[in-house]
């Protein structure tokens, strides 16, 4: 299925749409279709992951692509299916089903309620995919979901007419309570928190927001129940040993980083799995599903020192530590005596957020963190022996190429085994996109799939002291210096040494390679 993105949608939001108060906002969609006042009492319900083309998250690069799975469609699906609806999961986003084979699956099945999740890269995508829903079955009810809808709740329902409600944060309960309010025959959706819906006459109604699900355990053990893992392969900077499987030890994060929007839709307040709740999940994984290695997919894994600690010793004596995993965290969130922990439990690689080497711009981005903090836990994580992917963004808000150029250094200094390199990408939602609007260089768009992590031949923000080209150029310069430069390879031969990982480290190459010959501009 290759959907194109329709000329005629906008990104702009709707300010202050995350209201406490019931809010009423007139939209040019119509009204309620009968089919909501026909909902079955035994409803055939599917969660999609809907197609996107490669280029959706990889724009025109030509690179190893990863598939991850959507652990947020299958947390609610697995809740559903607990509480015992009729309830189904279809993944498209391999790319091997076509618009005819979503069709036949429509019909053969004929579903009375499909939820799609959203983000803002695929949202046109989504959109597209929910035309076609309605195509096939007129009379199913279509919702989103999602970290993009959430915070453009009202928008997306302006800009997709297909779609009959959005459920905002997070979705067990909102769900099933809407669920129990179509079966009872009603179409008065105001008294379920964190929906926003459509009224007859095409007015929108925003409901107050949901409070956050309080205890993760509650949610179902055995998180991928039966569905087949196997064609989930991430990318090479997310495993050390195939196959691996995502997992998540909590939901929330209490910092305030300006370019983040995951506490729009999973809250400020951190919430976690029990470590015994998490090493029941590892051992189902390693025993029933086979797995060998992990990814730990929490924003900052070892945020709260003493659970993780509780949690390594319980892996090791549990043994579940020879799954070896990668993780994700903050540089001051580790220190010499954590990572000989994390070694191990079976850590191996660490994804650090260092973001840039100028103090100016971590005080921009919120990271209330130091420029030395992040030499030492990189220093530390050398000596534990544990290889690193280190991330950066160049050419942010205020920032000259003097200062874009200091953070290529910066990460040629920390010579961590693998580098990304970003240009600004301000998602809706985030403080960033507000500080890109208020200060100039935010480039107004049509197409959401042009808010990417990566490829930037057209960025959505251009920085006034640089000029798009020039941002274009240090972002290939980047990639170059750093992979060109001798102590990189030095460095990731010794990691060769002691961590293995051959296949993984080729699969890494090309993707860097990939990313060096797109569109070659840059000269040397």
């Amino acid at each position: 299925m290759t959907y194109k993105p329709s000329s005629e949608w906008t990104t702009h939001t709707s300010d202050n749409i995350l209201q406490s108060d019931r809010s009423l906002l007139r939209a040019p969609a119509g009204g309620f279709r009968p089919h909501l006042k026909q909902f079955p009492p035994d409803p055939k319900i599917l969660l999609l992951e809907p197609f996107y083309p490669p280029e959706a998250a990889w724009g025109s690069i030509k690179t190893e692509q990863g598939f991850i799975p959507p652990l947020g469609t299958i947390a609610v699906y697995r809740w559903l299916e607990e509480k015992g609806y009729d309830v189904s999961f279809f993944d498209t986003q391999f790319g091997d089903h076509d618009e005819e084979g979503l069709k036949n699956l429509l019909r053969e099945n004929q579903y009375n309620l499909i939820g799609l999740p959203v983000f803002t890269p695929t949202a046109n995508y989504v959109f597209e995919t929910a035309k076609l829903i309605r195509s096939t079955l007129p009379d199913c009810i279509i919702l989103y979901g999602g970290v993009h809808v959430t915070d453009c709740a009202v928008k997306s329902l302006e800009e997709s007419a297909e779609c009959d409600f959005i459920i905002r944060r997070e979705g067990e309960d909102t769900l099933v309570e809407l669920i129990e309010t179509l079966k009872s025959g009603t179409i008065d959706f105001t008294h379920i928190k964190g929906l926003t819906w459509r009224k007859d006459d095409g007015t929108i109604i925003q409901n107050p927001d949901r409070d956050l699900f309080p205890d993760l355990d509650e949610l179902p053990l055995g998180f991928f129940g039966d569905l087949d893992l196997t064609r989930y392969v991430p990318h090479p900077t997310q495993y050390v040993q195939l196959p691996t499987y995502n997992v998540v030890t909590q939901r929330g994060c209490p910092y305030p980083c300006t370019f983040c929007e995951a506490h729009v839709a999973l809250g400020k307040k951190l919430r976690l799995y029990s470590p015994k709740r998490v090493v029941e999940e590892l051992k189902i994984l390693k025993f029933e599903k086979g797995a060998k290695g992990l990814y730990f997919q929490d924003s900052t894994f070892t945020l709260n020192r003493n659970y993780v600690s509780e949690l390594f010793d319980l892996m090791i004596k549990e043994g579940v530590n020879d799954l070896l995993w990668s993780c994700t965290t903050r540089t001051d969130r580790v220190d010499p005596e954590l990572l000989a922990h994390m070694y191990e439990a079976g850590c191996r690689n660490i994804l650090y957020g260092i973001e840039s080497g100028n103090q100016q711009s971590l005080d921009v981005l919120k990271k209330n963190i130091k420029v030395d903090v992040q030499e030492k836990a990189v220093e530390w994580t050398h000596k534990a022996k544990i290889t690193m992917l280190c991330s950066y963004i160049l050419c942010l808000p205020g920032e000259t190429e003097e200062m874009t150029q200091n953070t290529i250094k910066y990460a040629k200094r920390l010579s961590s085994q693998m580098a990304l390199f970003y240009l600004p990408v301000p998602y809706p939602g985030s403080e960033l996109y507000k500080i890109c609007k208020e200060n100039g260089g935010l480039r107004e768009t049509k197409n959401w799939a042009e808010y990417l992590s990566i490829d930037f031949d057209n960025p959505v923000y251009i920085n006034p002291n640089i000029g798009k080209e020039r941002m274009k150029y240090w972002y290939k310069k980047a990639y170059f210096e750093y992979y060109t430069y001798p102590k990189t390879w030095a460095t990731n031969i010794r990691s060769l040494i002691y961590n293995g990982g051959i296949k993984r480290n080729i699969r890494g190459v090309n993707a860097v390679i990939s990313l060096l010959l797109h569109k070659s501009s840059y000269k040397g």
